[in-house]
């Protein structure tokens, strides 16, 4: 009897490990579904204002822009074709260019060594084989951390993971970036007919191959992946007419 009492509390005692460690994995168990939304707030080209346009359109002729975000400071962070990248207060005043050497505007990049070791562990333990693309710290103090297959987390001040990074302003996961000089000719023959006093500012062709350019006046034309045009928008999505989109 003795003996049968020993082996059930030795089972007792086993089981009640068993839980505690199961319970430990699950208090540990990253819920990767969880979403977290960014600092910086992606925007449409054409939504800039037009002395923001105007000013890259002056001091770099030769760019396009690839890439707008609003920061929760209200700065716009833009991102030109070479990597080039301006910051503008919310008025539309430049600022000047983030060359991450310094922390004037509030988010800078981080090498990947440098991350805490929590977030290193965190990636590798639940997305295995997959390694860091970029990291900067945002000006809220988070980390946001791009993988190489394109998914971004967000981690607090402390590593400590917060979600999945979202944008839900983010209309761009399917458009790729061309220089406007390898648009078909068809559609620059019709920009450079149609609206002869302006530049193009930006250019991507979209998943289904259809091409989206934006002008340096905030127009944004839509063609098809034959090069026909389709249809045109200014800034705040109102349609426009063709005869009304010509600007000096």
């Amino acid at each position: 009897m003795k003996n049968t009492k020993i082996l059930y509390v030795a089972i007792l005692s086993v089981l009640s490990l068993q839980s505690c460690s199961n319970d430990e994995d699950v208090k540990n168990e990253a819920d990767l579904t969880a979403i977290a939304f960014k600092a910086d707030v992606h925007i449409r080209t054409s939504s800039l204002s037009q002395t923001i346009l105007n000013y890259v359109t002056t001091n770099y002729p030769n760019l396009t822009i690839v890439e707008a975000e609003e920061e929760d400071n209200q700065n716009i962070e833009i991102t030109l074709s070479d990597g080039t990248e301006l910051i503008f207060d919310s008025a539309g005043n430049f600022l000047g260019e983030d060359n991450d050497e310094d922390d004037d505007f509030g988010d800078h990049d981080v090498n990947i060594s440098d991350l805490p070791q929590n977030i290193k562990d965190f990636i590798t333990t639940n997305y295995p084989g997959i390694s860091i693309e970029e990291a900067e710290i945002e000006n809220n103090g988070n980390f946001e951390i791009e993988l190489e297959n394109d998914i971004e987390l967000i981690f607090d001040a402390d590593g400590n993971f917060l979600g999945v990074a979202h944008d839900e302003n983010d209309h761009d996961k399917d458009e790729t970036d061309i220089n406007p000089a390898d648009l078909p000719q068809n559609i620059k023959d019709y920009i450079s007919g149609t609206y002869p006093n302006n530049t193009i500012i930006e250019a991507d062709i979209e998943e289904d191959g259809s091409y989206e350019v934006t002008l340096n006046n905030g127009l944004e034309l839509e063609f098809d992946a034959a090069g026909n045009f389709v249809s045109s928008e200014d800034g705040n999505g109102e349609d426009e007419e063709e005869e009304d989109g010509e600007d000096d």
